[in-house]
């Protein structure tokens, strides 16, 4: 924008927003630039360093080193995850409980209808999710068969979430709330189990997964960020073309293909959990233990699974083998 323009904005609050009365809803703000300042580049020496409270250049140097690795280490766990998750998924086809499917496809049907109401053109979006109702009752059914066998093969191996981990998960789900309700959100967990399976599920996933992990074979291999962050949009998460063929690996009946996510819907796809919207490894529809940032795109969908420590459905998976991965280190 210059200098005298006016603009009006239209943007809607986070459903965690601190301000009850506008959490979820949508508003508009009318901008007008009154001035626009240009500063100096700061010079990168000690001095900078110390004025935000650091030691010196070093320090901040290391800060960022830090933070990049960090981002860097997120994005290939999320690269292998999804990997692994296609493999599995590729290899184990059982029955799974009609009515886990029917419930996890009306918990990714209600976000999808949230998240149209809020487009430009909702009627537009809505007409999009009927035309692919199909292949998101397809995903449901992924995600519960791949949520009953990671619980299978957490169960038989001995995984498991500890009381000070659940106690620290708690604390960490109660901070999204104001003061006065930490306590009640608190007391309600600890009094629902369904509400404590379903902050726990995550926790729990990421667990057995990185067991997975750790029996698999990999193999390491330096990329750059750009090239990381192109192969966790694409839509089957490869760091190359990938050719399909018998002995790929790839699921090439039961998961539908998965198409680009809008830019805003990628950035809420990375902020979320991936199994932000798991549900109990029961035949019961969960209930919610807490506002979500659930990503509804069917690419973030087919990733989102549900895991618990409870026993998994009668129906037996046909193999377990943890699939061998590929990393990618970053650059």
């Amino acid at each position: 924008m210059k200098k005298g323009e006016e603009k009006t904005i239209e943007v809607t609050f986070p459903e965690d927003y601190g301000a009850e009365h506008l959490a979820g809803k949508a508003a508009t703000f009318d901008v007008t630039v009154k001035s626009i300042l240009d500063g100096d580049k700061p010079k990168l020496d000690d001095e900078f360093a110390k004025s935000l409270g650091l030691e010196g250049l070093e320090q901040l140097n290391d800060l960022l080193k830090g933070q990049i690795e960090q981002e860097h280490n997120g994005l290939t766990r999320t690269h292998m995850k999804r990997k692994l998750l296609d493999q599995l998924a590729a290899s184990h086809d059982f029955d799974v409980p009609p009515s886990m499917v029917e419930a996890e496809f009306e918990q990714i049907w209600a976000q999808l209808q949230h998240e149209a109401g809020h487009e430009e053109d909702p009627a537009a979006a809505l007409a999009e999710m009927e035309a692919e109702k199909d292949d998101y009752r397809a995903i449901a059914v992924r995600r519960v068969r791949l949520g009953l066998l990671l619980s299978e093969i957490g169960q038989a191996n001995g995984v498991t979430v500890s009381d000070q981990e659940m106690n620290r998960l708690i604390m960490q789900a109660a901070q999204q709330y104001g003061p006065q309700d930490r306590e009640r959100f608190v007391q309600y967990v600890r009094q629902d189990a369904m509400a404590a399976a379903q902050l726990r599920a995550p926790l729990y996933e990421d667990k057995v997964v990185d067991y997975l992990f750790d029996k698999a074979e990999v193999t390491e291999r330096t990329v750059t960020k750009e090239e990381l962050e192109a192969a966790i949009e694409a839509e089957d998460g490869d760091l190359k073309p990938h050719v399909h063929g018998p002995d790929c690996g790839h699921d090439h009946d039961e998961k539908p293909k998965a198409k680009k996510a809008a830019p805003k819907k990628k950035a809420e796809a990375e902020d979320a959990p991936v199994a932000d919207e798991a549900p109990a490894a029961e035949e019961a529809a969960p209930k919610k233990a807490a506002p979500k940032k659930a990503a509804a795109k069917k690419d973030v969908a087919e990733d989102a699974v549900a895991t618990e420590e409870a026993p998994a459905a009668d129906a037996a998976p046909k193999k377990k083998a943890p699939a061998k991965k590929a990393a990618a280190k970053a650059e």
